[in-house]
C-alpha cells in the first residue's frame, strides 16, 4: 500500500512532468510562430493536456510565454556560470561580450525568443539577467576604470552586444566577421580606462643609482 508521502510525492512527478511537457509544447511553437503562433489549443495538442490543466499550471497565455521566455535567460545565465571569468574587471566583461555572442550563435531559437519584437517589458528572467551585467559595469566603476555612469555604460553595451548578436543569429553577418571584434573593442575603448601603471615603490619604480 502506498503512503501518503509516496502518493504526493507521485503527484508531484507526475505535475512537474505535466509542466514540463506543456513548456516544451510552448517553446517550441513560440520558436516557430513567436507569440502569434501560439495558442493554448495547439499547445494542448502537443502536450497531451486540456486547456484547465494549461490554465492550473501557468495561469493564462502570457503568463505561459513569460515562464518559457524565462527559462531562456536561466539557460542564458548558465552559459556564464562557473566558467572561469577573468578576474580583471575589463578582461571580465570583454569575456562576458564573447560570451553572450557565442550563446546567442549556439542558441538562435531561444535568442529569438528572448528579445521578441512584440516584448514591450523584460520579465523577471530578463531583469535578473541584465542586473548581471549591470554588476560587471559596476565592479569597473569600483576600482575607477569607468567613465560613463554605470546605468549608462551597462545600457550602451547591452545594446552592442545585441545588435551584434541579432545580426549573426539573423544570417546578416558571418561569426568570423571583423565588425564583432572591432565593436566590442570600440565599446571597451569608449567606456574604460586603461588600469594604471603599478608602482614599483616611492620612487615610481626606477632604481636608485649607486654613488
Amino acid at each position: 500500500m502506498i503512503s501518503a508521502a509516496g502518493a504526493a510525492r507521485a503527484r508531484d512527478t507526475e505535475s512537474a512532468t505535466t509542466r514540463r511537457a506543456i513548456l516544451d509544447a510552448a517553446e517550441a511553437l513560440l520558436a516557430l510562430g513567436g507569440e502569434e503562433g501560439l495558442s493554448i489549443r495547439e499547445v494542448c495538442a502537443r502536450a497531451g493536456v486540456t486547456p484547465p490543466t494549461v490554465y492550473h499550471h501557468f495561469g493564462d497565455k502570457a503568463a505561459l510565454i513569460e515562464r518559457v521566455v524565462d527559462e531562456c535567460f536561466a539557460d542564458f545565465d548558465r552559459a556564464f556560470a562557473g566558467r572561469g571569468a577573468p578576474s580583471d574587471p575589463v578582461e571580465a566583461l570583454r569575456w562576458a561580450f564573447d560570451r553572450y555572442v557565442e550563446y546567442g550563435l549556439r542558441h538562435p531559437a531561444h535568442y529569438r525568443l528572448m528579445f521578441q519584437p512584440r516584448r514591450a517589458r523584460a520579465t523577471p528572467g530578463g531583469r535578473a539577467s541584465y542586473e548581471g551585467l549591470r554588476r560587471r559595469v559596476a565592479a569597473i566603476a569600483s576600482v575607477g576604470r569607468l567613465i560613463p555612469e554605470v546605468e549608462d555604460a551597462a545600457a550602451a553595451l547591452w545594446a552592442a552586444a545585441h545588435g551584434v548578436t541579432a545580426l549573426l543569429v539573423s544570417g546578416f553577418l558571418t561569426p568570423d566577421a571583423p565588425m564583432v571584434a572591432l565593436m566590442r573593442e570600440a565599446m571597451l575603448a569608449q567606456l574604460t580606462t586603461a588600469a594604471p601603471a603599478r608602482r614599483a615603490g616611492a620612487n615610481g619604480g626606477k632604481r636608485r643609482k649607486r654613488p
